[in-house]
């Protein structure tokens, strides 16, 4: 190839050195998926040169085979955040950029940023003071300064618009897609389920919307159904202790692997997310992706990414989702109509279409057209259709 011919572009990397869950896991997938198709040599592939640069090295590889990886050490002093992306990674993109776990560079305006959400905005409470001021400061000048924009759901969409943190002119809707859970592989858990009763699960975590609460308050309700609830994540367990310590019918799993996270949701008789807001809800999509019946928050992005392939409660009605897990735990063809749903409604989320809509954005970068058509409708989210078109 000629190098000097080459339409260059960089991934920034920053995510490698983090757990994949939530927006690593985005990024994570995404750049899978572009290798992936690199290697394919597909036509938008044509003439592109494709690397990952980083601070550190992954903290779990990725399968990459035709896009190289570069350590950039980040500086030992001073260790601040962002310090990294926004000093030092700027003088080592030659081209384009590719951020996808919202911050990016803003001295870098031939660049594609993904931004998930508004949270630090919508439920405040959930993240510290620093953290919000960054985001607060740095995603409108990203937003506005960058070439183009994706996030994860129309619900994330309108929120990045009507605050004002992006045109609409250059958002793009590409979702998040469902391929990975399909290859967790159950037989490499080492997670025991030592009571013989049914169990729901669902994922805990520290943020306050997360709705840690909702968890606490069910769990008499369904210790009273005989049925268990086992909850994964990194929360601290004294969040549902009781009087008498915590109920004997739940589970504090901790952080576990995908196997295991497979294994779970392969036997569990639900999931429950009772967040009351997800930009995108991916735990969701994991559990329908593999058969799981799921039970979410009528809230926030969720129906528009379940559709009619899960059941619904309000975040903060216990007798809601009780009721919910009692109909589940009585009605085998439901069970049976749900995993149907899910697992078909999950096979409209695909990395693939999202990684080939980077690249049509990449390639319209280069060609300096707007990553949106004149009407503002996103044309390179071919993700997007099958999926809001769904019958609710």
């Amino acid at each position: 190839m000629n190098r000097s011919a080459a339409r260059r572009w960089t991934i920034n990397g920053d995510f490698l050195a983090l757990h994949p869950n939530g927006v690593v896991r985005y990024a994570r997938e995404v750049t899978t998926a572009l290798d992936r198709i690199v290697a394919s040599r597909h036509p938008l592939t044509r003439d592109l040169e494709l690397e990952i640069v980083a601070p550190r090295p992954a903290v779990e590889q990725l399968p990459l085979s035709a896009i190289p990886l570069r350590v950039l050490p980040e500086f030992n002093r001073p260790r601040l955040p962002q310090l990294w992306a926004q000093m030092q990674l700027p003088w080592h993109v030659p081209g384009g950029l590719l951020s996808f776990c919202n911050l990016a560079p803003v001295s870098i305006r031939r660049q594609i940023v993904c931004i998930h959400d508004l949270q630090t905005r919508l439920a405040p409470e959930s993240y510290g003071r620093g953290f919000r001021f960054a985001h607060r400061i740095l995603l409108p000048i990203i937003g506005r300064w960058c070439a183009g924009v994706t996030t994860v759901s129309e619900f994330s969409r309108s929120h990045l618009i009507n605050f004002g943190v992006v045109p609409e002119r250059k958002l793009v809707v590409t979702y998040n897609g469902h391929e990975h859970a399909t290859y967790w592989d159950p037989a490499d858990s080492k997670l025991e389920f030592s009571s013989e009763q049914p169990f729901v699960l669902a994922l805990g975590r520290r943020q306050r919307h997360k709705n840690n609460e909702l968890l606490r308050r069910i769990a008499a309700p369904l210790d009273a159904m005989g049925i268990d609830l086992c909850i994964a994540g990194d929360l601290d367990p004294g969040e549902f202790a009781q009087e008498d310590g915590v109920p004997a019918n739940v589970r504090i799993l901790g952080r576990i692997s995908d196997s295991d996270l497979a294994k779970a949701l392969d036997a569990a008789l639900c999931f429950l997310l009772p967040s009351r807001i997800e930009g995108f809800g991916l735990p969701a999509l994991e559990a329908m992706a593999r058969g799981c019946p799921t039970i979410v928050s009528h809230a926030a992005s969720l129906p528009e990414i379940c559709g009619d392939a899960a059941l619904y409660a309000a975040p903060d009605n216990e007798a809601e989702w009780t009721a919910a897990v009692e109909q589940l735990r009585i009605d085998p063809l439901l069970r049976h109509k749900l995993r149907i749903r899910g697992m078909d409604r999950a096979r409209h989320y695909s990395w693939q279409k999202i990684a080939e809509t980077y690249l049509e954005m990449m390639a319209r970068v280069d060609a300096c057209l707007p990553v949106m058509d004149p009407k503002g409708s996103p044309e390179l989210a071919p993700v997007g259709k099958p999926v809001t078109q769904w019958p609710q």
